[in-house]
């Protein structure tokens, strides 16, 4: 693969050849055609081995499409390529899981949950970068309430930003996220319990000028029902920062992506 720097100015296919705009850079990328056919992928047993990490590969995708749709209310503070970064840590949780076949192990958070607090949200504005704070995460006992404690959060101390900024504010998302499991009935893929990122819930709290005021951040959030009523769910908690610049008509003015986000939490049972 390469970068086109000639005037031959084409997007889509031409020989074996294709090429396309990668937004994330602003740059042509073209690239050759080429491997095997589908039959061949499919039967050939030379590719058992990679027919087994395809496998595993969508299994991946779909359990962080699950998480990244489950933070959505935190979507605007990632970077257009975060996708990749969460599947780096779907892969690490794989292949912690003790039992399970090669090319059909499931993606249980539950065996590797440190590799959650290692995906980067956003590589352009790391979240260890910009904000290092003392916080701690606390479940109720009934399983239902989570809560964000940041105790004399001093905003020209604890907030590093590379350009001069107005104010800051903190983001809470609670979300439920599923094992993914492979179906060997249907044989493909998929969530143990369906539809847990409709339950995510966000809090945010208020602007917080840039001066040397303390503040106590409380942040609480609430299921509906408890956690963990079925097997194979667990609980993870974002913590995202903002930042504005300046203001317009009196008020802070956001941009996309200024900021970032990190789990900074994790429960299960």
């Amino acid at each position: 693969m390469a970068d086109d720097k000639d005037p031959f100015d084409f997007t889509g296919g031409f020989g074996d050849f294709h090429s396309y705009n990668d937004p994330a850079t602003g740059k042509r990328i073209t690239a050759r055609n080429g491997g095997p056919t589908r039959k061949q992928f499919k039967e050939d047993v030379n590719y058992a081995r990679a027919r087994e990490r395809s496998n595993e590969f969508g299994g991946r995708s779909i359990w962080s499409s699950l998480l990244k749709k489950s933070l959505f209310d935190m979507g605007h503070l990632m970077h257009i390529r975060c996708f990749n970064e969460i599947m780096k840590g779907g892969r690490q949780i794989q292949q912690m899981e003790p039992d399970g076949i090669h090319g059909y192990r499931p993606i249980s958070a539950k065996n590797n949950p440190g590799a959650l607090a290692m995906i980067e949200f956003n590589q352009s504005h790391p979240f260890r970068n910009i904000i290092r704070v003392a916080h701690e995460t606390i479940l109720s006992d009934d399983k239902t309430t989570v809560t964000l404690h940041i105790p004399e959060f001093i905003t020209s101390r604890d907030v590093r930003w590379a350009l001069k900024f107005y104010a800051v504010r903190i983001y809470m998302v609670i979300a439920q996220i599923s094992d993914v499991c492979w179906n060997p009935v249907l044989e493909v893929y998929q969530p143990s319990v369906p539809d847990l990122e409709i339950l995510s819930q966000c809090v945010v709290t208020e602007w917080m000028v840039q001066n040397s005021i303390p503040h106590e951040v409380n942040l609480e959030a609430s299921f509906e029902d408890p956690a963990f009523t079925t097997p194979g769910t667990s609980v993870v908690v974002a913590m995202g920062v903002e930042i504005s610049l300046n203001t317009f008509s009196g008020q802070p003015y956001v941009t996309p992506r200024n900021g970032s986000l990190a789990i900074v939490g994790y429960f299960a049972e």
